[in-house]
């Protein structure tokens, strides 16, 4: 070596990754071995402060790591070859980006001085600028750890998000000066003393309060338990977001529903009629808003780590950028030392109402019914609730059956319901319960999942089973693309839809993975074969639930004129 640097101080470049990843707390690494990345793989198989994981799927890999922070696990780390190992991940990283989950996906890249000579498996190094928090490519070796620790630090840093680190093979496969670098995250604070005291003079005097959990209450250390006590103090109703379920507790008597097209419809009533409402780390995307026709109150206060995310469609009154948790615990001192006006609404009572007065719109159309034959989607819901211990890790896939889960499917903390925000991609489902899996190997873990999406990820049965995870997998099949068959804008004729198709035998499938299989169609059924599966705890199990295809669908279920008294 030149440069008087002594041998020994010299190590090969995937042993400097390697250490970041352990320094940074990185438990776990999903990878599919290539050529390119063999330089990493090694030193993971050959020590052991890092899990690796080999999933069957390039698509996959990011799942996993989405599930295992987002069930509570650390950050997780992924490793792909460049080019299709990479296009095929862009699906989950940008589903983490959006859920604004870190994450650290290293691409064994092609080396700088092949690039435009066609090296195997190039691309384009920005293509994945969109769909990452930050790309950072390695163009030198001296540089190596500076733009590791680098990454690492931006994905940690609030909001938090997937970093893409573009390292050359050959910059893993040879020596590297090892250069001390450390980059901690760093957090940007805001003066908002006027704004704070602002928003407890209007959230103190409200007389029809609501409070509104989204994505960044989940994300904030304090984020859940100030939410919940805002809630108390101010008696209000709550509503979530699709990632701020389970963030309040659900058997909280002011939680009223998940927002979207799907809110109940006394829960939507209870937005027109606010004062005031508190949102706590939304950013109001369209998903979750029913395209911006939600109504959000006479005026709005808005709590977001993300100053982009304040503004348009939903102007507020008072906007405040800063850690959720931080704000609300402001916010909440500020109202505890103010007198609340006598004349405000019973949140409590409210909640209950409304959800009652749900729940009965719900037995009337017959779609809780335990015994009906193929079963209703909300009936195998309730029943899975019913079954599963209130620790029990679930993870949805996308679909119709998801929407349904929103409302009817109680979450009792944000670790143990893991789904997707907005991005709303399928086959997410069962990859990402392998990561909760691996995250909570004591804690009993479901997969929901549609026919359609399984489709997309059934190959990871297989992982399922090589790893030995206790995982079930309850396959709603009602062998249809459910979503796009009932909407509105879709012109069939006569009784089928071009969208639906004979179902294959997902308990061959599974046992030729060398899983368990159980065919059901009903929801009492559901509930027996989950519970015997909950008992055996013996490797990965698949309950097939025969769905009826011509259920309504749960926004056409919401369609309905709510006479709770909101007086």
């Amino acid at each position: 070596m030149s440069g008087g640097v002594n041998d020994d101080e010299w190590k090969a470049g995937a042993e400097h990754v390697y250490e970041a990843l352990v320094d940074a707390g990185v438990d776990l690494l999903v990878g599919l071995p290539g050529t390119q990345t063999l330089p990493l793989d090694r030193i993971v198989a050959r020590r052991d402060e890092v899990k690796y994981v080999m999933a069957r799927h390039e698509t996959a890999i990011p799942h996993i790591a989405w599930g295992h922070y987002e069930s509570g696990g650390r950050m997780a780390a992924t490793l792909t070859v460049p080019g299709p190992g990479d296009t095929n991940a862009m699906h989950g990283l940008k589903n983490a980006l959006e859920d604004c989950v870190p994450l650290i996906h290293i691409s064994a890249d092609v080396d700088p001085d092949d690039r435009g000579n066609g090296p195997i498996h190039e691309i384009a190094a920005d293509t994945f600028d969109n769909v990452v928090k930050s790309n950072q490519n390695v163009e030198s070796r001296d540089r190596l750890d500076e733009r590791v620790g680098r990454g690492i630090a931006v994905a940690q840093t609030p909001p938090t998000g997937p970093v893409r680190l573009g390292i050359p093979s050959s910059f893993l496969d040879s020596p590297v000066r090892p250069r001390a670098v450390r980059v901690d995250p760093e957090r940007q604070s805001y003066d908002s003393d006027e704004e704070v005291e602002e928003a407890v003079e209007l959230l103190a005097t409200a007389e029809r309060p609501v409070v509104y959990v989204g994505g960044g209450a989940r994300r904030s250390p304090g984020g859940p338990d100030v939410c919940s006590a805002l809630a108390a103090a101010l008696d209000a109703p709550v509503v979530a977001s699709y990632k701020g379920k389970g963030v309040v507790p659900a058997d909280d008597e002011r939680v009223v529903g998940v927002t979207g097209s799907h809110l109940p419809a006394g829960a939507e009533r209870i937005l027109t009629r606010s004062d005031v409402v508190l949102a706590l780390g939304t950013d109001f995307d369209g998903v979750t808003t029913d395209d911006w026709r939600l109504p959000m109150g006479d005026r709005l206060v808005h709590v977001n780590v993300e100053p982009a995310d304040i503004g348009e469609p939903y102007p507020p009154r008072v906007p405040i950028v800063g850690d959720v948790g931080e704000v609300g615990e402001r916010l909440l001192a500020g109202i505890r030392d103010r007198e609340q006006p006598q004349t405000r609404w019973d949140g409590t009572a409210l909640g209950c109402r409304v959800r009652e007065e749900y729940h009965e719109h719900l037995a009337d159309l017959g779609v809780l019914a335990g015994d009906a034959e193929p079963a209703y989607t909300p009936a195998v819901l309730e029943t899975i609730r019913e079954r599963l211990p209130r620790e029990a890790v679930v993870v949805t896939g996308v679909g119709g059956f998801r929407l349904w889960a929103k409302q009817v499917f109680e979450a009792y903390a944000p670790e143990t319901y893991v789904t997707a925000g907005s991005w709303a991609g399928m086959g997410v489902g069962l990859p990402a319960a392998l990561g909760a899996k691996l995250a909570n190997p004591d804690t009993p873990v479901v997969s929901l999942i549609g026919d359609g999406g399984l489709l997309m990820c059934l190959q990871e049965l297989h992982t399922a089973v090589e790893y030995d995870l206790d995982v079930i997998t309850v396959v709603f099949n009602n062998a249809d693309y459910g979503i796009i068959s009932k909407s509105s804008t879709l012109s069939q004729s006569g009784d089928r839809s071009p969208f639906q198709w004979d179902s294959p035998e997902f308990v061959t499938l599974a046992e030729g993975f060398g899983a368990r299989g159980t065919v059901v169609s009903t929801a009492d059924e559901t509930g027996d074969a989950l519970g015997a599966a909950l008992e055996r705890s013996a490797g990965p199990e698949l309950i097939d639930v025969r769905t009826d295809r011509s259920e309504p669908s749960v926004v056409e279920a919401a369609d309905y004129e709510s006479t709770v008294a909101l007086e």
